[in-house]
């Protein structure tokens, strides 16, 4: 039941990490509640009464070993070969990331002109897998290599996958509106439910493969740990002794300088507006931790020379044979992927932006027991209106160097791709992606013509 269900959480962020979230779609005003999870500070004079998501899957992928050529994918799907088509950047210490979101049913709404909440429902997956021997695994990948000797070494690896579900409530509120400035805060707690996660760690592993006795000579450590959300049947309990607490806090601060020309329109009452000309956002996202209780880590000392058939049938069964090791039952806390947020937005003209957003991962690397969020940066100039927006996006993504992407959103859907672009012109890319989702927006009434044209005379 263990292996099957971890087996499923590192599959199913596999298979959704085709999707991303350094697109820079959460610079879309219209976003909505989509946003929050960059930002709460967003839920605070949106251009939304009401705004209720029905889905979205975001997520990311992006590794430093491994590049592919799209266009052959393009340009003959069916006589494709991941394989032969793909490029291999070997390192002493290569890396993956990968992440999947999926916001599910969650609504906004306002409680005055100042005050709004919103309820968010989200299922989250991450796999970190950090410090791998690329040269190794190279190595490993050659269909002769048991006739062949090599060498390993390994120092500092370590892997997390971890899954969670998410129930979250946001309230955003403005706290300062004076004449050009205006400054709006979100703090969002969430109620996490851990589905469980794998976890995997070694110091150092150094040795060698004999090919002609066909043994292993290594010496060094190796430990892993198994957190699962079960029932006193061995049943699937999602929640089941792992709940916590957890959050977002965010500020945002706006430059509003056109509305000095006219003191008889309240910025609070042109809601239906973008009413700035320089925004600036910062937030912490995810802060909290989910604790399991009653882990088994196995914990291996690895030294000696054994055969290397006795790794054929069951790796796990052949460092229970071969190697000494020490079993410990404990709590293990894992921590959330916690990040700072950033994004700069300049309204350009009236519907012209540029802006620029990124993310900083503020969790040790080292730390087998905690995700690490992906830094990127990504510039994103946008055409925005109620109606839709069109952006296209160029991003620095860790392990993965630099992206191009494009998205739409028109009224309730919105799509698009922070790579594809990059995609379609580059034969190594480190990156695949698209996003999709779809909600039912209300938005706040433009006012009457009158005052809308005095309005337009601002800007």
């Amino acid at each position: 039941m263990r292996k099957l269900f971890y087996s499923a959480i590192v599959f199913l962020i596999s298979f959704l990490s085709i999707a991303q979230s350094y697109s820079g779609k959460e610079t879309d005003n219209y976003s909505g509640i989509t946003s929050l999870s960059f930002n709460p500070a967003n839920l605070a004079d949106s251009r939304f009464k009401t705004d209720i998501n029905l889905f979205q899957v975001t997520s990311t992928t992006s590794n430093d070993y491994y590049a592919f050529n799209f266009s052959e994918l393009f340009n003959d799907a069916s006589g494709i070969s991941f394989e032969e088509s793909g490029m291999r950047f070997p390192s002493q210490n290569n890396n993956v990331y990968q992440n999947l979101d999926v916001l599910g049913p969650s609504f906004l709404f306002n409680l005055s002109d100042k005050h709004s909440l919103a309820i968010s429902t989200r299922v989250r997956g991450y796999l970190n897998l950090r410090e791998v021997n690329g040269n190794l695994f190279e190595t490993l990948q050659d269909g002769d290599i048991l006739n062949k000797d090599f060498n390993i070494d390994m120092e500092n690896f370590n892997g997390t996958a971890h899954a969670w579900a998410e129930a979250g409530l946001t309230y955003g509120f403005v706290v300062m509106n004076k004449k050009n400035h205006f400054l709006k805060a979100g703090v969002t707690a969430k109620y996490l439910l851990g589905a469980g996660g794998f976890f995997i760690n070694s110091n150092s592993i150094n040795g060698s493969y004999d090919s002609v006795a066909e043994t292993i000579s290594a010496n060094g450590d190796l430990s892993y740990a198994a957190a699962n959300s079960t029932d006193e049947d061995d049943d699937f309990d999602f929640g089941n002794g792992s709940s916590s607490i957890g959050g977002d806090i965010g500020l945002i601060y706006e430059y509003r300088p056109e509305l000095k020309k006219d003191r008889k329109l309240d910025s609070l009452a042109l809601r239906g507006h973008n009413q700035y000309r320089l925004k600036l956002g910062l937030s912490i996202t995810d802060i909290g931790s989910i604790t399991y209780q009653d882990v088994n880590i196995d914990t291996y000392s690895v030294s000696g020379t054994v055969s290397a058939s006795d790794f054929d049938e069951d790796f796990e069964q052949g460092l229970e044979d071969n190697y000494s090791f020490i079993s410990n039952t404990q709590d293990v806390t894992v921590q959330l992927p916690t990040a700072l947020r950033y994004a700069i937005d300049l309204r350009v003209d009236r519907n012209i932006y540029i802006a620029a957003t990124g993310a900083v991962g503020l969790n040790a690397s080292t730390d087998p027991y905690s995700n690490n969020q992906l830094n990127y940066t990504t510039i994103v100039p946008r055409y925005e209106s109620r109606l839709f927006t069109l952006y296209t996006n160029i991003s620095f993504v860790e392990y993965a160097d630099m992206t191009w992407g494009a998205g739409l959103r028109f009224g309730p859907l919105s799509f698009g791709s922070g790579s594809i672009l990059s995609n379609l012109i580059s034969e190594d890319s480190q990156a695949a992606d698209f996003y999709i989702g779809l909600k039912i927006p209300f938005h706040h009434r433009l006012k009457s013509k009158k005052k809308k044209n005095k309005f337009k005379e601002l800007i």
